[in-house]
């Protein structure tokens, strides 16, 4: 008996471990790939992609963009479930599930920032109308996956930029 548990407690302890590191990925790709993974990466989402690489050629940003989707009531609840399945269901993936199931109220808008345990990686996952005003309005998907430390340098960029406009 005593062997069976020392057998299951480095499996558990692994499972943990890998859970807690677990990345967030953008069609395959991770924060700290090289750009050779992206130049070789063989995926239709490829051509919605851009990616921001470091000096090192590790990639710092992931930004996927896909617009002209169809605004139905079918695509907007697989995109919200595709989106809230694959980087987990919070209480904005349930609002917009809610708006899209109302008849009356029309769906405008999903969006959620993730961010990892450790606080290193920043995920902005954003469905939203292509454009507001339109017979037709489609949909537009962004994810936009981002190195917390490029993301606040980045920040403190813009900051810096406004700073310099003279009024």
């Amino acid at each position: 008996m005593n062997q069976a548990k020392s057998v299951f407690l480095p499996a558990i302890l692994a499972l943990t471990l890998s859970q807690a590191i677990m990345a967030f990925d953008v069609a395959g790709l991770r924060l700290n790939d090289s750009v050779d993974d992206f130049q070789n990466l063989v995926s239709p989402a490829k051509q919605y992609l851009t990616v921001t690489h470091d000096p090192k050629g590790r990639i710092v940003r992931i930004f996927y963009q896909q617009e002209g989707l169809p605004n139905d009531a079918q695509t907007q609840k697989k995109l919200v479930n595709r989106i809230c399945d694959k980087y987990g269901r919070v209480t904005s993936c349930y609002a917009a599930l809610s708006e899209i199931k109302k008849r009356d109220k029309k769906f405008l808008r999903f969006f959620h920032l993730y961010r990892d345990d450790a606080e290193t990686q920043e995920l902005r996952a954003r469905i939203r109308r292509t454009k507001m005003i339109s017979l037709t309005p489609e949909l537009t998907v962004e994810i936009d996956l981002i190195d917390s430390a490029y993301a606040k340098k980045l920040r403190d960029q813009n900051a810096t930029a406004s700073d310099l406009i003279d009024f």
